[in-house]
């Protein structure tokens, strides 16, 4: 999975792939790093990175973590791309909501007719192990629903239509 790391205003790309029970391969900045993680306490990680022996606290803030590596500490905000996209597809302007991701549908929560307001939660889709629900873009009238629950949909599948 690919995330959006940004460190002291620093945005990277940080992409993490499991390599085993506790191990993790992560690659940044052109670089590939083995890291083998252990965590002994909810705020607190030991980590062996390429072999070299590391500790960390982390602990979560509004924006992100506060991450503490060897006496100093660093604000850190993470974004997962992909639950972004999901995010931001309630946020369409023209009264279609769309999924930008692959994914099923879980739930569907309005009925044709039914009165919506803007941000009301409508439909819940689920991608990549974890359930995004999706909002209303505008305030209005469902006019028409696309999917049904349980129903596999493709990135930019259009999931229902809202009249204002």
């Amino acid at each position: 999975m690919i995330y959006e790391v940004t460190v002291h205003g620093k945005l990277r790309q940080v992409e993490i792939e499991g390599a085993g029970p506790g191990k993790y391969r992560l690659r940044f900045d052109g670089q590939e790093h083995l890291v083998d993680l252990t965590r002994p306490s909810p705020e607190a990680f030991q980590m062996l990175i390429d072999g070299a022996s590391w500790e960390a606290g982390c602990v979560p803030t509004e924006n992100g973590y506060m991450v503490d590596v060897m006496g100093v500490s660093s604000e850190v905000e993470v974004v997962d791309p992909r639950r972004k996209a999901l995010k931001l597809a309630g946020g369409a302007s023209s009264g279609t909501l769309s999924t930008s991701m692959p994914g099923r549908v879980v739930r569907v929560m309005v009925a044709v007719g039914e009165k919506v307001a803007k941000g009301q939660p409508l439909i819940v889709v689920e991608a990549m192990k974890m359930e995004n629900e999706l909002k209303s873009p505008i305030a209005g009238t469902v006019a028409e629903i696309f999917v049904n629950a349980g129903q596999t949909v493709e990135a930019g599948t259009k999931l229902l239509r809202i009249e204002a």
